[in-house]
């Protein structure tokens, strides 16, 4: 059976990687793993609060999701370095496929992401996708081309 982790560690994560992983995991028959990691504040304590909070919010519907469409799907939550706990779960947990998605910041400064990707992928033995958060001008330019049409 397929391992699939999802490692999610930021309020700004898409969750298309999500996503993604469940689909993948409901046409081959795999299990998917989320992992979220919470790393060191750099705020206060009720922003971080509120941040693992919505995570895990957005986490939940997706382990519902997954499961009301019988995917084995388990949720974990560390505190810690992100690139760490990562590659600490693949290793454990014998994960055949991991599924990330860049953060906004690293979507700015690409250079970060590719070096982020070099470091993991020499200290873990399996696949990785990369999944991109879908450009909102293709829903709102696809809106518009109906209503020219109508």
């Amino acid at each position: 059976m397929e391992k699939i982790l999802v490692g999610i560690y930021s309020r700004d994560t898409s969750f298309w990687a999500g996503v993604h992983a469940l689909n993948l995991a409901k046409r081959i028959g795999g299990k998917v793993f989320f992992l979220l990691i919470i790393g060191p504040g750099t705020g206060s304590k009720t922003d971080s609060a509120e941040t693992e909070a919505f995570l895990k919010e957005k986490i939940k519907s997706l382990v519902q999701e997954g499961r009301s469409q019988g995917i084995v799907v388990d949720c974990y939550l560390t505190y810690g370095n992100y690139e760490t706990e990562l590659v600490k779960f693949v290793q454990e947990n014998k994960i055949s496929l991991l599924v990330i998605e860049p953060s906004a910041e690293q979507v700015k400064v690409p250079e970060r992401f590719s070096s982020f990707l070099e470091k993991i992928r020499h200290r873990i033995n399996c696949r990785i996708e990369v999944v991109h958060k879908k450009p909102d001008f293709l829903s709102s330019s696809g809106e518009k081309e109906k209503k020219k049409r109508r």
